[in-house]
Formats: structure tokens, C-alpha cells, sequence
């Protein structure tokens, strides 16, 4: 079979209705997706550039979470802090009722109050855990990852230790008797016991108030004996040490907060740089592109116009042999 020829006319605009077409398909497709690299094929090293600097989005995106995760961690310790030292305000209160009371009997009563009190700042620090990590008890530490790598950059919240709640809670009864919880020497001196990062201990005596008025247990303090000024000062002292110690403690998690927080605003404003990064290597402009669709419309009207006329022109050529 002989190939029909076409004239040059004819040649010349069926290639331009096929470049319009390609190119009419390629913005229309600019257009829909809003980009104008979709796959390497388009533009490689654009295409690479921006899939690497959207990876190290994700990868801070990833940790925004667990940034999230540590604030409020430290916000429940902050919590506990505060609550704790309202206790230990009511406690001073107690001591001093006590000292200003010369009956012994009302003393015993106070300290049984004293050693309710007690128990509440333990059970507090018990109960200011968040998802299971609590930076008032054992010393718990929590490591907060920062950078898209693993380790690359991290900050350690460093908790400490305030000890004895579920001792005191099953030695406490009604007529306020309390056991003592060891120190860091073996040494029964202390109904209550908080240690620091740094291994520092501060110690609270408890009371021993019981009907019978015998001996108190090895540390703790006896409200009704006749030498009840100078252990209750004793105890007033442990107390506003334990306080200046609390004090310390929330100051270095508002450090630890203010770090995190201000670390968190960082990744955010990173992943925003990455992300506008890529963006401009990959995204069309959607005026240019809407342009170009027009001109190619009115291109295409053009050429299939004169692919019209150049048909003519053939046409005429067989009325002539008619």
C-alpha cells in the first residue's frame, strides 16, 4: 500500500498541534496537582532536592510529638511541686499551732494532723506521674529528642526522689504512729525523705502521739515530751530546708520547660523552612500556568485553522484535475 504524502503545509501544522498537545497536557497537568516537578522525570535534581529537605521535615515533624509528650511530663512534676509545698506551708502552720500550745494533749492532736499532712505530700509525689514517667520518685530521668536523627540532639530531664509514701500510708493509723524510712546510711532518721539529683537529702521528722505517750521511735518526734520546743523547731527547720530544695527543684524544671519550649518553636519554624524550601523547587505558578493554558488554547485554534487552509489548498488541487 503507497503511503499518502502530505504537503509541507499539512506537515508543518500537524507538528505544532502535536507540540500543543504535549504541552497543553503538561500544564493542564501543572494545574491540577499544583506542581510543576511531579516525579524526576520532570526536573531530577529539583525533584531530589525537594524530597530531601521534605524527609528532614518529617523527621522533625516525627519528634514534635514526643516534644509535646516532655512538656506536659514536666508540667505534672511543676504540678506536684506546687501542690506539695501548699502541704508543706499547712505543715509549718501545724508546727507552729503546736509550739504556741502548752497542752499536750492538743500537741498530740496536731501531730497527728501533722502526719495526715505527711502522707499527702507522699501520695502527691506517687501521683504526679505522666505516662508512666513521674520526676518526682527514683529519680527518673526522661531523654527529649530533638533532632530528625536519632541522638543527634537531646535534652535529659533529671528528676529526683521524694521517698515513703506507700510505708507511711500503711504505718500511719489512727493514733498517728509512724514508722521511719532509712537514709542513704542505713540510719532510721526520718519519717519522710526527699533526695536530690546531687544525692543531697532532706529529711522530715514524723510524730509519735499514741495513747500510752511511750518512747518515740528512733528519729521521729515525740509532741508530747516535755522537750517538744526544740524537736518541733527541729522539724520547723527540716521543713523550710525540704521547701528551699522544692523551690530549687521547680526552677530547674521551668529551665527544662523553657528549653523544651523554646526548642519546639524552633522545629516548628524549621519544618516551615524545609517545607517552603521544596515548595519552591517543585510548586507551579498557577497565574503562569493559567496563561500558558490560554495560549495554548489560541494556539491550537490557530494551527487547526491552517491545517483547514492547507487542506484547501489540496483540495483545490483535484477541482482542478475534475
Amino acid at each position: 500500500m503507497t503511503d499518502v504524502s502530505l504537503n509541507s503545509g499539512i506537515r508543518a501544522n500537524l507538528l505544532q498541534l502535536q507540540r500543543s498537545s504535549a504541552s497543553f497536557q503538561t500544564t493542564t497537568e501543572r494545574l491540577a496537582s499544583g506542581k510543576k516537578v511531579n516525579s524526576a522525570i520532570d526536573n531530577p535534581s529539583n525533584f531530589f532536592a525537594a524530597v530531601n529537605l521534605t524527609d528532614r521535615a518529617e523527621g522533625l515533624s516525627a519528634r514534635l510529638d514526643g516534644i509535646g509528650q516532655a512538656v506536659q511530663t514536666v508540667k505534672a512534676a511543676d504540678n506536684g511541686i506546687s501542690t506539695i509545698r501548699s502541704f508543706v506551708s499547712a505543715m509549718k502552720g501545724v508546727v507552729n499551732n503546736a509550739l504556741g500550745n502548752a497542752d499536750g494533749d492538743a500537741r498530740a492532736a496536731l501531730g497527728r494532723q501533722f502526719n495526715e499532712l505527711l502522707v499527702q505530700v507522699g501520695q502527691t509525689a506517687k501521683d504526679s506521674s505522666y505516662q508512666g514517667v513521674n520526676l518526682l520518685q527514683d529519680s527518673a530521668t526522661q531523654t527529649v529528642q530533638f533532632g530528625e536523627a536519632f541522638d543527634a540532639s537531646t535534652l535529659d530531664l533529671e528528676g529526683f526522689d521524694i521517698a515513703g509514701p506507700a510505708t507511711l500510708s500503711a504505718v500511719v493509723g489512727d493514733e498517728g504512729n509512724i514508722a521511719d524510712i532509712a537514709n542513704a546510711a542505713g540510719d532510721a532518721n526520718f519519717g519522710f525523705l526527699m533526695t536530690n539529683q546531687d544525692g543531697d537529702e532532706f529529711g522530715i521528722n514524723g510524730a509519735l502521739t499514741n495513747a500510752t505517750n511511750t518512747a518515740a521511735v528512733d528519729g521521729s518526734t515525740d509532741w508530747r515530751d516535755a522537750t517538744y520546743e526544740a524537736d518541733l523547731s527541729s522539724v520547723l527547720q527540716q521543713l523550710e530546708s525540704f521547701d528551699i530544695e522544692l523551690k530549687a527543684q521547680a526552677s530547674n524544671l521551668s529551665q527544662n520547660l523553657a528549653s523544651i519550649t523554646i526548642r519546639e518553636e524552633f522545629s516548628n519554624n524549621m519544618i516551615n523552612t524545609l517545607n517552603e524550601g521544596a515548595d519552591k523547587m517543585t510548586l507551579a505558578d498557577l497565574n503562569e500556568e493559567g496563561a500558558n493554558l490560554l495560549a495554548l488554547q489560541t494556539s491550537t485554534q490557530l494551527a487547526t485553522q491552517s491545517l483547514s487552509l492547507a487542506s484547501q489548498q489540496s483540495q483545490g488541487v483535484l477541482q482542478l484535475i475534475g
